[in-house]
């Protein structure tokens, strides 16, 4: 049975964050390999070293326009005293040379064209001059002058990529080269996007008083498709716990992981909750977080399921402490966490002592080092700090304040440029 968090895990009821981290992550397991085609390959994490099968370059090729020639038979040539030739044929690009270049002859070649046989050097067309079947050379050339071997870039056996390496650009583009089209790699998780909530409507809708739309999907959303995972909206459930266990088991074949926002707290609306708590080996706990406290986690017919706060920047936060760490490591990704710098304060910020307390602030880098701006407010439903942040800073338990010029560790979630 999924080791699970309870409140009583600790004296006042919170779990330390990095306990209920660890409780989560150690749960949470590589999905199992697949074969796939290199277009959804690309982004996963290979499951096995990929070897080549062939080498790269497969023929030797020319590397420039001009002459295959003997290396031999221009050994002396130079402007007073051209080496002249017959020309014996044309090496083409995509084809066979259907001759070869014996004493005293050449063959015209195009730029990645294969060898002929019996050639072993490339003179430049413009170190040369033909007329009808002969051509003179004017410059010498060593064996192997603009030649492209056979296997310069890869040998047959070579590693193309290694067991555990992501696959970007430039390994999808050899893969591709090597004929390797089916890579074994980590699939990317499909996973299901609920919101619960009696009072949230579609953002296509305009609301009636006290309504609101729904942002927690959509952030959601973006943040999976940034983890690499593949997000499935699945719309808005009702405060209605029998109507949400409905929906969510409705999900299960397609599904390889479930996130909900909203109802994991104590009030009497909390769905969440009334829908699985006990059901599933699912678990609710206080994590001694802020924002994001309320948190549930287990597993609803074998799959992960992560059920977050109600509140945006709640959602936020918990997605990126529970569950960009776990896609990550379904994807069988080995680094796990955010980018971290120390950066100075430019604002002081505060927080309850007993907690982990995640400030959304802006970071920069000047001639003095990183830098640190608080965006807003610290409620948790202002998601516009959020927006203007590119990361957390952390005060952890204990601390309580920073002031400003004091350093404090923060976790970036984008890239400073963008």
């Amino acid at each position: 049975m999924p080791r699970a968090l309870h409140d009583h895990d600790s004296a006042d009821g919170l779990v330390p964050l990095d306990v209920a981290r660890e409780a989560v992550l150690s749960q949470i397991h590589p999905l199992p390999p697949l074969e796939l085609p290199l277009t959804d390959a690309y982004g996963c994490v290979t499951a096995a070293a990929v070897t080549a099968a062939v080498d790269l370059p497969e023929f030797a090729s020319s590397g420039m326009d001009g002459f295959a020639v003997r290396a031999a038979d221009v050994a002396d040539a130079s402007p007073d005293a051209p080496a002249e030739l017959k020309v014996v044929g044309r090496a083409m690009i995509g084809q066979r040379p259907d001759a070869t270049v014996g004493m005293g002859e050449a063959m015209k070649i195009a730029t990645g064209a294969p060898i002929p046989g019996g050639a072993d050097a490339v003179i430049p067309v413009e170190n040369t001059e033909a007329s009808g079947d002969l051509v003179r050379v004017f410059d010498t050339a060593a064996v192997g002058r603009h030649v492209r071997p056979q296997g310069e870039d890869v040998r047959v056996g070579d590693v193309l990529v290694a067991a555990g390496k992501r696959i970007g650009a430039p390994e999808i583009g050899l893969l591709a080269n090597a004929g390797v089209p089916h890579p074994l790699v980590h699939p990317r998780p499909r996973v299901i996007v609920f919101s619960t909530g009696d009072e949230l409507i579609a953002p296509t809708e305009s609301p009636s008083f006290g309504q609101v739309r729904d942002a927690n999907a959509y952030t959601l959303f973006g943040a999976l498709r940034e983890a690499g995972a593949i997000p499935v909206m699945a719309g808005i459930v009702r405060d209605d716990p029998e109507q949400l266990k409905e929906a969510v088991l409705s999900y299960e074949i397609q599904a390889d992981a479930f996130v909900s926002s909203g109802g994991v707290s104590v009030g009497e609306r909390d769905v969440v909750k009334a829908a699985f708590y006990r059901h599933g080996d699912v678990a609710f706990s206080k994590v001694a977080m802020q924002p994001g406290m309320p948190q549930g986690f287990g597993f609803l017919e074998g799959k992960p399921f992560f059920g977050l706060p109600g509140n945006p920047v709640s959602v936020f936060v918990s997605f990126e402490m529970f569950v960009r760490p776990a896609i990550l490591k379904m994807m069988g990704r080995a680094n796990l966490g955010r980018p971290e710098v120390s950066a100075a304060l430019t604002g002081s910020i505060e927080g309850p002592r007993d907690k982990s307390v995640f400030v959304r602030v802006d970071v920069t880098r000047g001639a003095e080092g990183w830098s640190a701006a608080p965006t807003g407010g610290r409620g948790s439903n202002l998601i516009s700090t959020v927006a203007r942040a590119n990361g957390l800073a952390v005060l952890p338990p204990g601390v309580g304040s920073l002031e400003a010029g004091e350093r404090v560790t923060v976790f970036l979630f984008r890239a400073n440029e963008d």
